[in-house]
């Protein structure tokens, strides 16, 4: 995917580099696999990659039950294999690839559980949120069935994502295009309280019927690189994600507006690199964003903005020393 971003990943200037939602196809962790192998081939112009990825960890115990118990919880078996396959090729200036994962039992943390009470999940539950009803524990429920001490909470998914992307050369320019499709569905087999996450974290607390319906991603972004007399680069990026309505009630209204409904976010940048030498370069420029709807719910806003709805600027001057 970087090799089609204008940006080439830039934390600053670049949605793709800053945010994993793309490369993990829905969901941050994923964007690196574990227990993985991985197949290449390159055959004249044209190249194909696959990529599998072995089910491991702890899957924890689940119950359908809304008052159940360590007695009456049965434990699950890993299912968070996943595969990919990538096909592309280069005819001259031109080059292309099309790519696609899927990932079981992808993992989307929403934060750290600080405590029993903690406003994050006060309970343990593998209900939607909008239930929320408590498994056990709670102020008046009893002991957790794990202490959601120094643990995590998280959403569980299937996901499947697909990538279209093209690049052209014409000297001095580069041109850049893509396009990601990513749909993530409740999982077909359900994690527990217990399970592993990344970096040896024990999830506490699991939603496994999270979405309403299908959850729909939309990205596309362009861009382009002029170079001037081969130190200086000026690059314009721009990049656009869209989410549908994926949870009850359809209405998204000021009362009930949340993370889960309709959302667009648009983000432009533009900065020049100039490198003095091979290793060193300075670099100077400003990212633009706009976000709208459910994307922008997380986002603090002053007094007399919107709250669904925002924008930011982001001006950045740096200079690298590559080792």
């Amino acid at each position: 995917m970087l090799l089609y971003d204008p940006a080439g990943g830039a934390y600053s200037f670049s949605y793709i580099g800053y945010n994993g939602t793309m490369a993990g196809g829905g969901d941050t962790e994923n964007s690196r696999w574990d227990d993985a192998v991985k197949y290449r081939l390159t055959y004249g112009p044209v190249h194909f990659g696959a990529m599998y990825k072995f089910a491991s960890g702890s899957a924890g115990c689940y119950s359908a039950s809304a008052t159940w118990t360590a007695t009456n919880c049965t434990p699950q078996e890993a299912h968070n294999n996943a595969y990919g396959f990538d096909f592309g090729g280069d005819a001259g200036k031109f080059s292309t690839d099309v790519v696609f994962q899927h990932y079981n039992q992808a993992i989307s943390v929403l934060n750290p559980l600080l405590g029993p009470q903690s406003p994050a999940a006060p309970y343990q539950s593998t209900t939607d949120s909008i239930n929320t009803n408590p498994i056990n524990g709670g102020p008046d429920l009893g002991p957790n069935l794990i202490d959601p001490n120094g643990t995590v909470y998280g959403i569980v998914t299937d996901n499947n994502a697909i990538m279209v992307a093209a690049k052209y050369k014409w000297d001095p320019f580069k041109f850049f295009a893509g396009y990601e499709y990513i749909w993530q569905n409740n999982p077909a087999n359900p994690l527990g309280v217990g399970a592993s996450d990344q970096g040896g974290y024990i999830m506490s607390g699991v939603e496994d019927n999270n979405l309403d319906s299908e959850k729909l991603l939309n990205i596309w972004w362009t861009g382009v690189k002029y170079t001037y007399r081969s130190k200086t680069d000026f690059t314009f990026a721009w990049y656009q994600q869209r989410q549908n309505d994926f949870r009850v009630p359809p209405a998204c209204t000021p009362a009930s507006f949340r993370a889960s409904c309709a959302g667009t976010l648009n983000e432009g940048s533009l900065y020049a690199d100039h490198h003095f030498t091979k290793r060193f370069d300075a670099f100077a420029g400003i990212a633009y964003s706009y976000v709208s709807g459910g994307l922008a719910i997380a986002i603090p806003h002053g007094p007399g903005v919107p709250y669904n709805s925002d924008n930011n600027f982001a001006p950045t001057v740096g200079g690298r020393f590559t080792f």
